[in-house]
């Protein structure tokens, strides 16, 4: 049986699975949808938060992304998580998914109800996505703290740092998280793990606004339901790196790692250089 819950009383939402099931079996009594994830994949990770920030209770399938079965590439055609399956329909890409999830779900409400407001919101995390994201790989790829690299990220940590500043709010969505706030949040939760392999840090002196709110974040109960295993990040990473990653870590039974090519993973993905799996 799964719980019921409210904002402020966060309880596990998520059946999570290793074993892959599809998208045609039929859902386990109480849940009402599934979704195919990855454990240290920070786009999957944007939806998840808003499923417990709703209440949703629903079938997590963490999927092996080297060995991803022919037909999952009907439910998402870049063979990428996350993919949401409700009501008999799919729905693939990270924000996309999480804007589906928000208006699918009516409560609570993680978007500003004011249009001004609300398109602030989406620059918030439009901007981290298309200059944030790519700086944090950029850097993780490299495994050490190039300078000019290294000056790109915390460009925009410092981007994000003013922005919120402007705001004048405990968080990008006001005095309590929502949308935005889960939107960048996944990337801010590992720039700690991050710096284990690279020695980035991100200087609370520079950057106060958004260390403090790093801190309140990690006070949510959603961010708690939703929170990665930092041992099993920095490992993963290692391994994602060498152009070896375990998808399946965290998984039991554990299966060996299948080589991929680097720019097929987190971030820095050519769908040129994918192929279906049988």
């Amino acid at each position: 049986m799964y719980p019921t819950t409210g904002r402020h009383n966060i309880r596990t939402m998520a059946l999570t699975e290793d074993t892959l099931r599809k998208p045609t079996d039929p859902l386990q009594e109480g849940l009402e949808l599934r979704m195919y994830s990855m454990r240290m994949c920070p786009y999957a990770q944007r939806a998840r938060l808003v499923l417990a920030a709703k209440g949703v209770k629903y079938n997590c399938i963490n999927i092996d992304l080297n060995n991803k079965p022919d037909w999952f590439f009907d439910y998402n055609p870049y063979g990428e998580v996350p993919v949401v399956i409700h009501n008999g329909n799919n729905v693939y890409e990270s924000l996309i998914c999480a804007e589906y999830l928000e208006e699918a779900f009516s409560t609570p409400i993680l978007y500003s109800s004011e249009p001004m407001k609300r398109a602030w919101e989406k620059i918030y995390f439009n901007h981290w996505t298309k200059k944030g994201i790519p700086a944090f790989y950029s850097l993780l790829k490299a495994g050490h703290l190039d300078p000019e690299l290294t000056n790109r990220l915390n460009e925009h940590v410092a981007t994000m740092d003013q922005f919120l500043k402007k705001a004048d709010t405990p968080y990008f969505h006001g005095n309590a998280p929502g949308f935005p706030d889960y939107m960048i949040w996944p990337w801010f939760e590992r720039i700690p793990m991050m710096g284990q392999i690279t020695g980035y840090k991100m200087d609370e002196t520079k950057y106060p606004t958004i260390t403090a709110w790093v801190a309140r974040m990690w006070k949510d109960p959603v961010v708690q339901e939703c929170k990665i295993d930092g041992r099993l990040f920095v490992d993963h990473y290692d391994k994602y790196r060498t152009g070896k990653p375990d998808f399946t870590i965290g998984a039991d039974p554990k299966r060996a790692p299948v080589e991929e090519a680097l720019e097929n993973l987190d971030g820095l993905r050519d769908p040129k250089t994918r192929f279906k799996q049988t």
